[in-house]
């Protein structure tokens, strides 16, 4: 391809391979809801068409942001629109640049998979969490389908971390091996997924509603969230109900760690910290036998270790009593 040089030649360009046909110029007069639904439409439009083995959305944020944490440009053939040459345009050709940049920005946010400002790209007002009704409600019936499903797959890989930071083992595991048995499919990247659009935000969408109302009936039920935590490993997954008799023994192991384990590997020396957690493993092994039957809390199984993590995570100061994130 020739190569080029001026600002103009390249807001030309991308006009032409990425906006051809698409009202752009009348579209730069619009204000409000319907420049919102300009941009999203757009959107929708490059992210549903594929381009070579990516998306038409992810080569125009290419143009834009090649050096985003340190991201190679995905086609080196396409031109960087430098903004430091805005001057050398006029105030059309600014106000075409302007709606490219609104839409490239969404673009990039989506195809990257970053939070997003949801009331300034829909119009929702609220918390980017599964709690949020009315992002929920938009997500699950909106027109644009590759959009929610980005902003499904965005809010899943949020939790996942939300999950790693609290230590939620069973619920970071929930989301980060979720699979639809409708489709008989794990679920990936949108692009990279052969689940309808529909079937791809419900999956995602009613996992993390499932794990929300699952803690705030713990909320409800005044637990400590370390106890919620300890209940659904023993388990080994986060159920849909509390358990009494589970709740009995995660409550023991709750107290013994407070007391026995909590703070104490901080510094300490490798005898120290075998003895510590050798110690809390036989106290794992007397509430199985006092509480479970046959099978519960093997000494191999997921379930246990998903308790010594905790032991360890306790022992090390690394676990709050509070719940921010959840």
């Amino acid at each position: 391809m020739t190569e080029i040089k001026t600002a103009r030649e390249r807001l030309a360009y991308i006009e032409k391979k990425f906006f051809k046909g698409a009202g752009l110029a009348k579209a730069c007069l619009l204000e409000g809801e319907e420049r919102r639904a300009y941009v999203l439409s757009q959107v929708e439009r490059l992210l549903s068409t594929k381009y070579s083995d990516s998306s038409l959305g992810m080569y125009l944020l290419d143009a834009f942001w090649t050096a985003d944490e340190g991201r190679k440009p995905i086609n080196k053939t396409i031109p960087l629109l430098s903004l430091k040459e805005q001057q050398t345009l006029t105030s059309k050709e600014m106000n075409h640049l302007r709606l490219i940049v609104e839409v490239a920005g969404l673009c990039h946010d989506l195809g990257l998979h970053f939070m997003i400002d949801i009331k300034e790209a829909f119009g929702i007002r609220g918390n980017f969490w599964v709690s949020n009704k009315r992002l929920v409600e938009w997500l699950t019936t909106t027109e644009y389908e590759r959009i929610a499903m980005h902003v499904a797959y965005t809010l899943r890989k949020r939790a996942i971390n939300v999950y790693i930071h609290d230590h939620y083992q069973p619920a970071q595991d929930a989301l980060a091996r979720l699979f639809s048995s409708e489709y008989r499919e794990l679920v990936r990247d949108p692009d990279w997924t052969k689940i309808p659009p529909r079937g791809y935000v419900k999956t995602i969408i009613d996992e993390l509603l499932r794990i929300e109302r699952h803690w705030q009936r713990g909320r409800k039920l005044k637990l400590n969230p370390q106890v919620v935590i300890l209940h659904d490993e023993i388990y080994g997954f986060v159920p849909r109900q509390f358990d009494k008799g589970v709740l009995e023994a995660a409550q023991i192991l709750y107290d013994y760690m407070d007391k026995e384990v909590k703070d104490r590997l901080k510094d300490a020396d490798k005898n120290t910290i075998a003895d510590v957690l050798g110690r809390f493993a036989d106290k794992v092994s007397e509430v199985r036998e006092h509480h479970f039957g046959k099978g519960w809390l093997r000494d191999e199984s997921l379930e246990f270790a998903y308790l010594m993590a905790h032991a360890e995570w306790c022992g090390l100061g690394w676990l709050s009593e509070e719940d921010e994130a959840l």
